[in-house]
């Protein structure tokens, strides 16, 4: 496998204004590297060049084929919303600060069991195919997709996650309530849609790839410093939002690592990134793991980090409560079962979170 800082030093940073040439068959050579880190397209879009080889073109051409593919299908999932509860759900975790292609698009809806039932048959209505089912979650696919879906997620940009509650089975691990005061509208393709903001979004991206999965990939290193060095980014919402949802240790795990590799490669921390983990403090037992690992992404977070976060979360009162719901569902032997199979999936070595 490629070096994990040759792929760093290729993309470069948001921070620094510093132009590169490289070599073409370079770029060919870490392209699965970079698929793999989830920033296969932002290296492809940054050095895109007149002249470059057909195979890369190729490789090019595909990726932003899809991003504009998974822009239409959210933009038109915020129509199909629209018409049936405006304002009562939030699209979130699906719009990246560059150019990506994620695997699906998640949607929370604010209503009850009985207002997520009628949207979800509303958008059957309107051609959506079910595609897989979890107790808080219903996996859609859009009419567009239809012939062009497999097993899990593979080829991305048609499966829609749509939330009754944002959790792992019955646990919650973001109180939906708790988004309302921060969802705003948003043009995609010119199509209006209800998105929560960036600051939000960003909090939840850096625990979730914690808890529930495991895995830090240099799409997590680069959404944050993209993300904090735009100037409308208001740090102070994602600081109140974060506490608020106990959400510290996750993301300073995240910008501990994010820090090690920035000043290792460009010689300094971003601003932003210091200011919260002097706030929230590092994760240095994650870091030292890091570095004893080889320092190579994608990484597993280790199991003590994820149950730390976990017993971080918990402090929440809606969590907390959520915890008995799903004790009280383990003593079903089947879901009991299913549980033991996701975590043991989750504490394998490649884990579950991977682009497809």
């Amino acid at each position: 496998m490629l070096d994990t800082y040759e792929l760093v030093k290729t993309i470069g940073s948001p921070f620094v204004n510093k132009e590169q040439d490289v070599p073409f068959d370079f770029l060919e050579k870490i392209y699965e590297k970079a698929f793999a880190d989830r920033v296969a397209l932002l290296y492809l879009t940054i050095h895109r060049k007149e002249g470059w080889t057909e195979a890369l073109e190729e490789k090019y051409q595909k990726l932003s084929n899809r991003r504009d593919k998974t822009l239409a299908t959210v933009a038109s999932l915020g129509q199909s919303l629209n018409e049936a509860s405006v304002n009562e759900y939030a699209i979130f975790k699906s719009l990246k600060p560059y150019p990506a292609t994620p695997n699906d698009t998640d949607v929370v809806l604010f209503g009850d069991k009985d207002k997520f039932n009628a949207t979800i048959n509303h958008l059957y209505s309107k051609g959506y195919l079910f595609h897989e089912w979890a107790p808080m979650q219903t996996t859609l696919i859009h009419p567009n997709g239809r012939g062009k879906t497999g097993k899990g997620k593979k080829g991305g940009t048609y499966y829609i996650d749509m939330y009754s509650d944002i959790s792992t089975d019955y646990f919650l691990y973001i109180d939906k309530r708790s988004l309302l005061p921060y969802v705003e509208t948003r043009s995609v393709n010119g199509q209006e849609i209800q998105n929560v903001r960036k600051e939000v979004e960003l909090a939840i991206i850096l625990f979730h790839n914690v808890f529930p999965e495991r895995t830090f990939q240099l799409e997590h290193f680069y959404m944050p410093l993209y993300h904090l060095n735009e100037k409308d980014f208001d740090i102070s919402v994602m600081i109140k939002f974060s506490e608020d949802q106990k959400l510290e240790y996750a993301i300073s795990t995240n910008l501990t690592i994010v820090e090690y590799i920035h000043k290792k490669i460009f010689g300094f921390t971003p601003d932003p990134v210091f200011q919260l983990l002097e706030r929230w403090g590092r994760n240095h037992n994650e870091l030292k793991r890091f570095k004893q690992m080889g320092e190579q992404t994608p990484y597993m977070f280790s199991p003590r980090t994820f149950w730390i976060t976990f017993m971080h979360k918990i402090k929440d009162n809606a969590a907390l409560k959520s915890l008995l719901v799903q004790g009280c569902h383990m003593l079903n032997p089947v879901f009991f079962i299913d549980v033991v199979k996701s975590l043991k999936s989750r504490f394998s070595e490649r884990g579950t979170y991977h682009l497809q």
